[in-house]
């Protein structure tokens, strides 16, 4: 256990103010505990220590305190705390604790610590969908990237889940990192904090949380069965585990009407189901599996999938500009009301550089629809058909990379088996692509058995198992295996 104690200077910001620091939340600045008593009260118990300082002027003479009472040994977690920068509705002139001055007192006066550096944040119930930005966490991580410590970054429980894709990333970056979800007047669900234990190293979450929720997440944290609460843009190889993390060992079936989607459902052990997605013939125009008859509606078709209890993924083939919004909208309502657990791909063919083809969405179009109405996707952008007809150039891949450089979103580039063999040059280019892109290879049911660019396939199967997938029809799907085999 770690005690935590709210740290100022006596008297702060008013004429009376000294150099001591004392025990005292904003607004108070006066205290009958000063640190040096809260302190030899906490080293003589085995809990460690948080200081949580609430103004510049309060450290330097408490870190001091500190490297005295170390002389004698503290033998003991120590956590260094503060709100360095503004965070999720918050404006930049609110007041936060300077970072350069906090982080150099620490290393210079009592470094043998965890830092612990903040966003100063404000939940607001009527926008619950405000969280932590790619921006926010980037700053940071440009703050801190620098120091030699272990740091556990302090984030707003109620704000994580919709943050997750952002906070994740920073994770990511050391070894060193950590969160620290506490919790403020409005408290988080279950759900959310399952998601985050779901989608992270256990051992790099902790928890400021009272009870009973904090009980209540120990208890279902211990049950084996329960269904994981996945991150729909997260890697398909962590939620289907295939046999050796290989992407050619998951299954791909497209779903062509309500009977093959309850087949699917029904007789397959999981995978990604391909949704293709138009505008519906009735006069509301709603969005529909295309080909389907009797119309199968997108949400009906999202509901069975995520009423089966067999691991699915969804890929939406948006074919209608229209639907692309709405579509998105569904996801939203459905992670809103807990019940996409799932990975989520979403895919248009897209207009941009090289390949700016007349009828087709633009490429910031399409990022930009994605962003505002659901972003936590796997975004699976293709090349319009009519420009690949000398496959996929160094040209079209440098601008499709261009594109999609600086989305936080992980993406799958899709690929025609029929276009690979005259693609080397591009193709080359694609397996030098950064991590966040990987490769999706699609040949069509109904089309002839594979003859022409399997030395294709093998290049982009050896680039990296773990980052290709195969779109492909079962009926093929045995004799391309054997053919990456020998």
């Amino acid at each position: 256990m770690i005690l935590e104690a709210d740290v100022n200077v006596e008297g702060h910001n008013t004429v009376n103010e000294t150099n001591i620091p004392i025990m005292a939340h904003p607004p108070d600045v006066y205290s009958d505990n000063t640190l040096e008593e809260w302190l030899d009260a906490v080293l003589k118990s085995k809990k460690g220590i948080k200081l949580d300082f609430k103004s510049l002027q309060s450290v330097e003479p408490s870190l001091d305190l500190l490297r005295i009472k170390n002389q004698t040994g503290i033998n003991r977690p120590v956590w260094i705390n503060a709100d360095i920068l503004p965070g999720p509705n918050v404006p930049s002139f609110w007041p936060v604790v300077n970072a350069t001055r906090f982080l150099d007192l620490i290393q210079k006066t009592f470094p043998d610590v965890t830092i612990s550096p903040g966003w100063k944040v404000l939940y607001i119930p009527l926008f619950p969908n405000v969280t932590y930005t790619q921006a926010m966490v980037e700053e940071m991580y440009d703050t801190v990237k620098h120091l030699p410590q272990k740091i556990t970054f302090p984030v707003l429980a109620v704000m994580v889940k919709n943050g997750w894709p952002h906070l994740s990333w920073l994770l990511s970056q050391s070894s060193r990192f950590s969160l620290t979800l506490w919790q403020g007047e409005d408290n988080p669900t279950l759900n959310d904090l399952l998601f985050i234990r779901d989608n992270s190293n256990p051992q790099r979450i902790y928890y400021d949380i009272y009870e009973p929720m904090l009980s209540q997440l120990k208890e279902a944290a211990k049950q084996k069965d329960r269904p994981r609460r996945f991150y729909p843009g997260g890697d398909i190889v962590d939620y289907f585990k295939p046999a050796n993390s290989d992407g050619l060992n998951i299954l791909w079936e497209t779903v062509t009407d309500r009977d093959s989607l309850l087949s699917s459902l029904e007789d397959s052990s999981g995978g990604m189901l391909v949704i293709p997605v138009i505008s519906g013939s009735g006069t509301s125009k709603i969005a529909v599996v295309e080909d389907s008859q009797p119309e199968l509606p997108l949400q009906d078709c999202l509901e069975l999938i995520l009423a089966s209890k067999k691991p699915w993924g969804i890929y939406l083939r948006v074919k209608s500009q229209s639907q692309l919004a709405v579509s998105l909208q569904l996801l939203r309502q459905a992670y809103d009301n807990d019940l996409l657990y799932h990975p989520t791909w979403v895919n248009m063919d897209v207009a941009h550089g090289a390949f700016s083809v007349q009828g087709y969405i633009t490429g910031q179009e399409f990022l930009r629809t994605i962003d505002q109405n659901f972003p936590y996707v796997t975004i699976a952008p293709s090349w319009p058909p009519e420009v690949l007809h000398q496959g996929y150039t160094p040209q079209l891949v440098e601008d499709m990379l261009e594109l999609f450089q600086g989305t936080w979103q992980d993406v799958s580039l899709q690929l025609h088996v029929d276009h690979l063999e005259r693609s080397k040059d591009g193709l080359g280019s694609l397996l030098q692509s950064q991590s966040h892109f990987s490769l999706t290879v699609e040949h069509k049911a109904g089309k002839e058995e594979l003859k022409d660019g399997t030395q294709s396939l093998m290049s982009v199967h050896e680039w990296n198992k773990q980052r290709t997938f195969y779109n492909i029809p079962k009926a093929y799907k045995g004799s391309i295996i054997a053919r990456l085999s020998d």
